[in-house]
């Protein structure tokens, strides 16, 4: 008998328990700290049955859970309810506006940052959302518009500025396109990631010089970030200006040693063997670097000096590279070693090259016939 009166008590202070928690509170608490999944446990224990129960708090709290969880149908549908139940809330109309963002309803956008008013201009980040969506109807007129009335109220917020940048790209004005990206690297939020975006874009658009002059200002700010680098190295080869991107890596081989190597390549393809030779002394990878290296004998006309490396390159199994066996053959044969010519080359099973060391072997048939006509 004590224990069932024991039992009784204990659900009955139970039950006591569970009448005294407010969960619409603790669901509102739990959603603001950012416990989204205990605010979602949370928010399904709440009794909607209680008298003058506040269900546009309730809808609020639901489409703001399930916006956070990436329902925005779901979310809306709450929003809505919220709104119809007798919500007043102008920011709500925030989150409803995301959610057709999210849902790609640009038009519904527009409609909804207009109907929420100043709340939505006090948001630069909802003023852009705003813009993007009026340009993906295609009405840049209005999407510009948007921005300016962005500037007039946060003159400082960089991103309408880089919004500006990119429009007119797409519109192909490139001269007043570079000068936004002027202002917009000028503000005080600007980073390695803006200078390589607003780069990437102008060299999409093949605005080469307007690219080199913000990337050579990029790299003196941030010589230690290699994708900046590399980015500028690349816009001088895409204009086959191959000593300019040999000086931009020889110059960050000081702080990027790996950088030897793309040097050392752009200067032979500059024709200055001589740098590309001391640039590939640098290079610390012994197979990049013999590899390499080959390629400067051959443009040096020094044969003797290229089959002297055989011994390296059979340490480093570099002969078994179609490649470099057919330079190695093609070395003998300009040295007149045919013995070893013909070893080399005999190995090769790449199509291209067996092409082309079939003509060699041909050549050395007739050098061997007739050893004057390969004086």
């Amino acid at each position: 008998m004590k224990k069932l009166i024991l039992i009784f008590f204990l659900g009955l202070n139970t039950a006591i328990a569970e009448e005294t928690i407010d969960y619409l509170n603790l669901g509102t608490k739990l959603l603001k700290d950012g416990y989204t999944q205990r605010a979602k446990t949370v928010l399904e224990k709440v009794d909607v049955r209680k008298e003058s129960f506040d269900f546009a708090r309730y809808y609020t709290l639901k489409g703001i859970l399930l916006h956070k969880l990436s329902y925005p149908l779901l979310s809306n549908i709450f929003f809505n309810a919220s709104l119809q139940q007798g919500q007043k809330n102008p920011a709500i109309l925030l989150y409803v506006a995301r959610n057709h963002w999210l849902m790609e309803n640009y038009a519904m956008v527009v409609e909804t940052l207009d109907k929420a008013g100043e709340v939505a201009k006090r948001d630069p980040q909802m003023i852009v959302i705003k813009a993007e969506a009026q340009k993906r109807q295609k009405n840049m007129r209005a999407a510009w518009s948007t921005l300016d009335e962005g500037i007039t109220l946060f003159p400082e917020f960089s991103r309408f500025y880089s919004q500006k940048f990119y429009y007119l790209l797409e519109l192909g004005f490139y001269q007043q396109a570079g000068e936004y990206a002027e202002k917009y690297l000028k503000s005080k939020q600007y980073s390695v990631n803006d200078y390589l975006a607003v780069a990437y874009a102008l060299r999409e658009n093949r605005q080469f010089h307007t690219a080199e002059v913000l990337l050579e200002e990029a790299v003196l700010k941030h010589p230690a970030d290699k994708k900046l680098i590399e980015l500028l190295g690349q816009i001088y080869i895409d204009q086959e200006h191959y000593l300019m991107a040999a000086l931009v890596f020889d110059w960050a081989t000081l702080k990027h040693p790996a950088f030897a190597f793309k040097a050392a390549t752009l200067y032979l393809k500059a024709k200055q063997p001589i740098r590309s030779l001391q640039l590939n002394r640098r290079i610390s990878n012994q197979k990049d670097k013999f590899k390499q290296r080959l390629g400067i004998d051959i443009f040096l006309d020094d044969y003797e000096t290229l089959v002297a490396k055989t011994p390296a390159l059979k340490r480093y199994n570099l002969l078994q590279d179609d490649k470099i066996a057919y330079a190695v053959g093609y070395g003998y044969f300009r040295i007149g070693d045919y013995k070893n010519a013909k070893k080399y080359l005999k190995q090769i099973q790449n199509n291209q090259l067996f092409n082309k060391a079939s003509y060699l072997f041909q050549q050395i048939e007739k050098c061997q016939q007739s050893p004057l006509e390969c004086g």
